[in-house]
């Protein structure tokens, strides 16, 4: 039913949770798991020109944190993961990509944001929802 499964994380807990059913899933389905982390290029707009190199550099190292540590908990499980990050706006790239690799399946975390900065900018996985030509797996947060 899969063969390509999409993981996109931001290595919050709610994506870690994504990442367990992702895995999962891959699995189950002796799929090719996908991990996928975006640079958010709104995020490095907020800085100064003099700033925005070490900024770029930080949120680069935390995203590839994010789908390294992802890709480790896939091999744990036994499920070899092809890392990917990516700059851009999250929802447009996540979708992107999944058109790139062919994916059959985006599996995302829900509530990534909190409180004001979710209600103003919306949710991520919403807009993948929206934008994806795939199916997409929105993960809630455990009770």
């Amino acid at each position: 039913m899969y063969d390509i499964v999409l993981l996109a994380t931001d290595g919050s807990t709610p994506a870690r949770e994504a990442l367990d059913r992702a895995v999962a899933l891959a699995r189950a389905e002796a799929a090719t798991l996908h991990v996928l982390s975006v640079v958010d290029a709104g995020d490095l707009g907020l800085f100064s020109s003099a700033d925005l190199a070490a900024v770029d550099g930080v949120l680069r190292d935390a995203a590839e944190d994010a789908v390294a540590d992802a890709a480790q908990h896939a091999a744990e499980a036994g499920v070899d993961a092809v890392r990917a990050v990516r700059v851009g706006v999250p929802h447009h790239e996540t979708v992107g990509y999944a058109a790139d690799v062919d994916a059959d399946l985006v599996v995302v975390g829900s509530h990534g944001r909190r409180g004001l900065s979710r209600a103003l900018l919306g949710s991520v996985a919403a807009r993948v929802v929206r934008g994806s030509p795939v199916p997409v797996l929105v993960v809630p947060p455990r009770p």
